[in-house]
């Protein structure tokens, strides 16, 4: 888990030249270390892995489907009038009985059908209205239907509801062929009226349809919706003692629709970059609600991975360390030095730890001196803490320590600071992913809630940044907004208060 190496820590090659020595041990009795160099900026901290946010969506369809009942007439007669083919002494007079709509799933549609039930007759009478001698009126010469089953029909047509780019819940209707179960023509006269009946019909039901669909789309809009679930997605959360949940939602997917004779309903998947920082409360972002995207094949699903930083700053660090050596005696190869004081600082992607020093006995017996160490942070998972790895002297600290005597880099002060250095963390990162599952739980308006659970902890590295140390740790699970659509009326059948 140890970040890359540092110049600090790495093995250190003497050459003779460096024992020109860079200190002076004189009246002052001070032993002059030079401060490290200043590295680079602090370390970049990785990307935010992204997550993905479940919003299932389940409209009522129900009234919408049964609309076509109130729209398509259920009878279709010429009124019990014989109607004149044209300018041919024959006439014909018919009637249609439509059975009430059926409705049934078929790949990804609702499929809508109603069976003809045709009855007619065909008569000879006048032709242009101009009376024949001896017939007073049009003659009854030819029939299917009566006194016999009637002859039938299936007219059908295929309903398809998607979530468009733009927000709306759109809704189109395609007509299939009329099915002749049987035909109704009147032989005599080569007369089918199966055809024009089923087309008039057909005509009726595409008419209704169409306007079923034009009602859906006028009142399928969910843009007002969707633009106020964005802005409060996009609303930091705040989860107390200075941390906040972010959840910078990035882009915008749905699935297809899945359709019953009931409902229609969908997953929309919300891509975000969920993350949990301390400090001041993060600028709420101002992005535009993005146009939704057909669901790619590789959707993230139901993965939510929520990234915790828990952040340690050097004042902390210093405070934590302070406490366990200021003042300590550290032995150092038989002799003995007093800690008056420790800072921890970063340089570069590195800590350094500063220890002032007072030497107690030997020949730089009250000598003060300021030693500097450099080391990696590490997050142990074993102990749930921040730990220092590869901690040793700076090269300066080490060449003026080895020119003084190399007993001054044997003893346990080395090991001692390395030892005792740590931080430990578990219940504050513990903390953080319960208070960031209480803040996934919580209405975000407008029919809107959203509930979270976050259960696994994966430490993902330790990194000395400007103000302190970054432990990154993320936390897995599943977060689910529902959107309540029950005053959604696609079949536009409410009256406005």
């Amino acid at each position: 888990m140890s970040s890359p190496g540092s110049a600090y820590t790495r093995p250190v090659r003497i050459p003779p030249a460096v024992f020109a020595l860079p200190f002076f041990l004189g009246c002052a009795h001070t032993l002059q270390i030079p401060q490290p160099p200043r590295g680079g900026p602090g370390a970049v901290l990785p990307p935010l892995p992204s997550a993905s946010i479940q919003l299932p969506l389940r409209a009522d369809i129900h009234e919408t489907l049964r609309s076509l009942e109130q729209l398509v007439p259920a009878v279709f007669d010429t009124d019990g009038r014989f109607q004149m083919i044209g300018p041919t002494p024959v006439g014909v007079r018919y009637r249609v009985q439509r059975a009430p709509f059926r409705f049934e799933p078929r790949a990804g549609a609702v499929h809508v059908e109603t069976t003809l039930a045709i009855t007619a007759e065909a008569c000879l009478g006048a032709p242009l209205g101009l009376p024949i001698p001896f017939m007073p009126s049009c003659q009854v010469v030819a029939s299917c239907g009566v006194n016999e089953a009637p002859r039938q029909v299936i007219v059908s047509a295929d309903t398809t509801i998607r979530l468009d780019s733009s927000w709306h819940i759109v809704s189109q209707t395609v007509p299939n062929t009329p099915v002749f179960r049987d035909r109704c023509e009147l032989t005599m006269f080569h007369v089918d009226v199966t055809d024009f009946a089923a087309d008039f019909v057909a005509q009726q039901v595409a008419a209704a349809t169409s306007r079923m669909d034009a009602t859906v789309n006028e009142h399928g809009d969910l843009t007002a919706r969707a633009q106020e679930l964005w802005s409060t997605l996009n609303t930091p959360m705040d989860l107390g003692d200075g941390f906040w949940l972010t959840l910078s939602p990035q882009r915008v997917f749905a699935a297809p629709f899945a359709l019953t004779t009931e409902t229609a309903s969908t997953r929309v998947g919300i891509v975000a970059q969920p993350a949990v920082t301390s400090g001041p409360r993060p600028t709420p972002s101002t992005s535009a609600l993005p146009p939704l995207d057909p669901a790619p094949a590789s959707a993230e699903g139901d993965h939510f991975a929520l990234t915790l930083d828990a952040r340690v700053t050097f004042a902390e660090t210093t405070a934590l360390v302070a406490q366990e050596f200021r003042g300590r005696v550290m032995e150092l190869e038989g002799r003995h030095a007093l800690v008056r004081e420790v800072r921890v600082r970063g340089n570069g992607g590195a800590l350094i730890f500063e220890l002032d020093i007072t030497f107690q006995d030997g020949v730089f017996a009250g000598t003060p001196a300021t030693l500097y160490l450099a080391g990696l942070p590490d997050y142990d998972t074993a102990r749930e803490a921040l730990v220092v790895r590869d901690l040793d002297y700076t090269l300066d600290t080490r060449n003026t320590l080895l020119q003084a005597g190399d007993w001054l880099l044997r003893g346990s002060l080395r090991e001692g600071l390395s030892r005792r250095a740590v931080f430990p963390l578990g219940d504050r990162i513990r903390r953080l992913r319960d208070s960031a599952q209480r803040a996934l739980t919580r209405s975000l308006g407008g029919g809107s809630t959203m509930r979270g659970e976050l259960t696994t902890l994966q430490p993902v590295g330790a990194f000395v940044v400007d103000d302190g140390i970054v432990v990154r740790v993320q936390t897995a699970g599943r977060a689910e907004i529902t959107q309540d659509l029950s005053n959604l009326d696609l079949a536009g059948q409410r009256s406005t208060p």
